[in-house]
């Protein structure tokens, strides 16, 4: 066979691992949200704790807006390698089919 060849299933699995990467992002996310919420009034009650009280929210925005920015990435990439699998297999010439 000449020409460019793709295992289609190699693509699949790679997508896969993307999906699942996606999907371990997302806990960490889950779990730092539970941990600023846990632990976001124990900041103290002196000068550092104020100052960081006033910053804290916009940090986890930025925090947060990067992480979901970060899970949107590995989902589009596991949607391509999986869209791109599809098309593959259907650009796939069909065997001939033999009559007896």
């Amino acid at each position: 066979m000449s020409g460019y060849y793709v295992q289609r299933e190699a693509l699949y699995r790679e997508a896969r691992a993307y999906e699942l990467f996606a999907g371990n992002v997302e806990q960490v996310r889950d779990d730092l949200r539970a941990a600023f919420n846990r632990d976001r009034n124990t900041l103290g009650d002196d000068e550092y704790g104020a100052e960081l009280a006033k910053k804290l929210p916009e940090m986890e925005r930025g925090i947060f807006d990067v992480l979901a920015k970060f899970i949107d990435e590995l989902e589009d990439v596991a949607l391509g390698l999986n869209a791109t699998a599809r098309n593959y297999k259907a650009a796939e010439p069909t065997p001939p089919v033999t009559r007896n």
